[in-house]
């Protein structure tokens, strides 16, 4: 059809695939594309140049106004050349939609630590998955910001997880957990990291304590009912989705924490 290749070409591209963003069908997309090239058209040569019957452009119509794109029913009688809304009023449409989607996130985003709490695991195999590399690494210590909402466990060598992510990854982590109020318990082998971290316990939602034994790299997580298992040597990280090996792991953190000073 020879509207749809003029509506999906050079500068329309991107108009035409707003429209369809916003769930415009293709014969909506095209009326509106058209409307915007043309200006006031008759009924008639709109049938014309879509190639569909005039009862069908009147339902296209309805379709458009139903989207906010224009107001034809209102429209006297003696004056029914068609025109839709402004491109303007098509990008606040899509600013709408921005906004709302971003909304649906941010409350998916604070309710999903309870989804996963009431998640029934008994149901379902354990998970355990291993990723490899710097932006895996990053990516699963992103995800521990999402998954969980009150507290967060550390356990090992803060100093060559850091040094493997860099600073600057961990401050932005930083930020973004204290900005959502998640605290975090650090129990780790001494480095300069430690050290800065306890002067700064207090104003950073963090509690930190050195554990007095063998250096060593390698480190544990614990976060939203998941253990993470941090190796930076290879790198490689453990994910262990399960239950039980979390519990135990809690425990195992709770009772090294308790002997920590």
């Amino acid at each position: 059809m020879e509207i749809q290749e003029n509506a999906t070409t050079n500068e329309f591209q991107n108009v035409y695939t707003s429209l369809k963003e916003l769930g415009l069908t293709d014969h909506e997309a095209n009326l509106y594309i058209v409307s915007v090239k043309n200006g006031p058209t008759p009924i008639k040569k709109l049938a014309e140049i879509l190639q569909i019957s005039r009862p069908n452009v009147y339902k296209v119509i309805e379709g458009l106004e139903k989207h906010g794109l224009t107001k034809f029913s209102d429209k006297e009688k003696f004056a029914r050349d068609f025109i839709v809304e402004p491109p303007t009023v098509l990008l606040e449409k899509l600013r709408e939609k921005k906004e709302k989607l971003s909304e649906i996130d941010r409350n998916y985003t604070l309710n999903l630590p309870e989804l996963l709490a009431m998640y029934n695991q008994g149901e379902s195999d354990s998970k355990i998955k291993i990723y490899k590399g710097k932006s895996e690494y990053i990516s699963i210590y992103k995800q521990s910001l999402e998954e969980e909402k009150n507290e967060i466990l550390f356990f090992g060598s803060a100093g060559d997880f850091i040094n493997f992510i860099s600073w600057d990854m961990e401050r932005q982590w930083m930020d973004t957990r204290i900005k959502k109020g998640i605290f975090v318990k650090v129990l780790s082998v001494p480095s300069d990291y430690t050290d800065k971290f306890i002067l700064d316990d207090e104003k950073e939602l963090r509690k930190t304590k050195i554990l007095e034994s063998r250096d060593f790299s390698s480190s544990f997580m614990l976060f939203g009912k998941k253990v993470v298992f941090w190796q930076p040597e290879a790198p490689l990280a453990i994910v262990i989705q399960d239950q039980f090996i979390y519990e135990m792991m809690k425990v195992v953190f709770e009772k090294a924490w308790e002997q920590a000073s």
